[in-house]
Formats: structure tokens, sequence, C-alpha cells
């Protein structure tokens, strides 16, 4: 941890494991391209924690986002999971129309 890490929009998935402190975190790190999204419930098995991030700045998606999130509070599979969910909000720019 500690290092700062330069990201670009996820094509397809990336996975990492991390451990701390004798805990081991395997995440996934899911593309949101409308071609992936019906693959989604095939991560949730075993699933514990769900963290969802929202682009802010891309204002035209905001409400699919907010469907698919809708979508996966409500599979079946999902129901064990907590989710969490982040709406990055850069230079505040939903405040500003």
């Amino acid at each position: 941890m500690n290092e700062v890490v330069h990201t670009s929009p996820t094509i397809g998935s990336n996975v990492e494991e991390i451990v701390v402190n004798n805990t081991r975190f395997l995440m996934w790190d899911i593309g949101g391209q409308e071609s992936l999204r019906s693959s989604w419930n095939t991560y949730y098995t075993n699933t514990e924690f769900v963290i969802v991030v929202v682009d802010s700045t891309d204002r035209e998606r905001i409400s699919v986002t907010r469907e698919e999130l809708y979508k996966m509070l409500a599979h079946e599979v999902s129901l064990g999971c907590l989710f969490l969910t982040f709406l990055v909000n850069i230079y505040n720019c939903l405040s500003h129309k």
C-alpha cells in the first residue's frame, strides 16, 4: 500500500490479491461496458463486499449506473453482500448545472 497507481478505464477485468494482517483480499476490477454487464453476476458467488464507483463526470450514464446498481442489489446471489457506493464528484461537476 502507500503507493500511487495510475489507472485507465478497465477493458474486461483485472484481478489483484492484497494481504493485510493475515487477511486475504481478492479484488476484481470489472469493466462497466454494456457488453460486460451481463456477466457481472458470475462474480457474486463467494463475494462478501461489492464496491461501486460512479463517475459523476459522465452525466449521461448516471441513470444507467443507478439501474445497474438496482439490478446488482436485487440479484439473489448478491443478497449476502455488503455494497459500498462512491460518487466521484471531481471538481464538483454535479453542482454546476
